[in-house]
């Protein structure tokens, strides 16, 4: 793999400073205040073939302590979220307010955020391999922690929406490479939650733009802003290839809103809930993959679909610091996609006692 240019390093510094500072800004002097992590562990990877390390982030109700000292209490259900940032700039602590909101209503969970390898250094697949890596080391050590394996849920917004929906894909595969190879883990996800997620890059950006018109006019990422963030993940040598050699934009791994069907159904989690922005350039895409699933529902294929498209909201609208103003488009969002979230990990928990 080669390294990316000084030019594209630099921008990638510049673009990460000034992210820290407006997700500081959010967590520090947006009120309510969220909480800190309750504890960070650093793991290897094992998937990747560039070696690294990845440090993941949990959050836990006050009171609760992240490691039990003792084993009497029920399994706690998991919920591993994945940042956004276009896959080149954000932190795992970006999303401090969700793990809030999340532990808020339910009390005895284990919120994990997964502080992925960042593109450029570490472009497409590496930050949906370390993804995968999390998810199997929490399924690994889930007894040391008291993690209920039977409602483990994903979630992530923008680029961390598109891994939400991505890794179930990759882990599928890594799992069925570790059955020809007699060690698979029945690893079972219950559900994804996916916050405008991008989830079909057959199209430009110019043609997402097409879509939805008031998209670029109301944003707030200028296309420059886009270009660094596709020249950093999307490098041409390391992007699926299609028979013929040409690179495939329509891969699952890319564009999940593209599975084929019965991989999509092979491989998502039963349930699945998306939420779009109605100035965005992803509204249309992200959309057409929550009416698709929820046919599947209909039929009877898969077990729920959820989400909405949030109105008069820009892309990544609930990141922007609101001091004391508040936001209530956000904490609609997120009293929806918890009220999901809490269906889910309820009646698996229900149909786990059954067994």
């Amino acid at each position: 793999m080669e390294s990316p240019s000084p030019a594209l390093l630099r921008q990638a510094k510049k673009l990460r400073f000034f992210q820290g500072v407006m997700s500081g800004l959010d967590r520090y002097l947006s009120f309510p205040l969220p909480p800190r992590p309750a504890l960070d562990l650093t793991i290897p990877t094992t998937i990747s073939n560039h070696p690294g390390s990845i440090s993941l982030y949990i959050y836990t109700a006050p009171g609760k302590d992240p490691i039990p000292i003792t084993s009497t209490s029920k399994p706690r259900p998991v919920l591993i979220n994945f940042h956004g940032g276009g896959f080149s700039i954000g932190h795992a602590i970006d999303d401090a307010r969700w793990a809030h909101a999340v532990l808020k209503a339910h009390e005895d969970s284990f919120v994990v955020s997964v502080n992925y390898r960042l593109a450029p250094e570490h472009p497409f697949p590496i930050p949906m391999e370390d993804c995968v890596d999390a998810i199997i080391w929490l399924w690994e050590h889930a007894r040391s922690y008291n993690l209920d394996r039977n409602r483990f849920v994903l979630c992530g917004n923008s680029a961390g929406g598109n891994l939400a929906l991505t890794v179930p894909l990759r882990l599928y595969e890594e799992l069925e490479k570790r059955d020809r190879r007699d060690t698979k883990a029945d690893i079972i996800l219950r559900c994804s939650i996916a916050f405008y997620p991008s989830v079909d890059w057959t199209r430009t950006r110019d043609e997402r733009d097409a879509t939805n018109p008031v998209a670029a006019e109301r944003g707030m990422i200028p296309p420059s802003i886009f270009e660094f963030f596709d020249k950093s993940y999307l490098v041409p040598e390391n992007l699926p290839k299609t028979e013929d050699g040409k690179v495939d934009m329509g891969h699952p791994y890319l564009s999940p809103g593209l599975t084929p069907t019965n991989l999509l159904l092979a491989a998502f989690p039963g349930s699945v809930a998306i939420y779009t922005c109605g100035w965005d350039q992803l509204l249309v895409e992200g959309d057409a993959l929550r009416e698709r699933i929820c046919k599947f529902v209909d039929e009877g294929r898969m077990k729920h679909c959820g989400g909405f498209m949030v109105e008069d909201a820009i892309h990544g609208f609930d990141k922007r610091p609101t001091f004391c103003v508040g936001s209530p488009e956000r904490e609609k969002m997120f009293a929806d996609a918890i009220e999901q979230l809490g269906i889910m990990w309820r009646c698996e928990h229900e149909d786990s006692e059954d067994d």
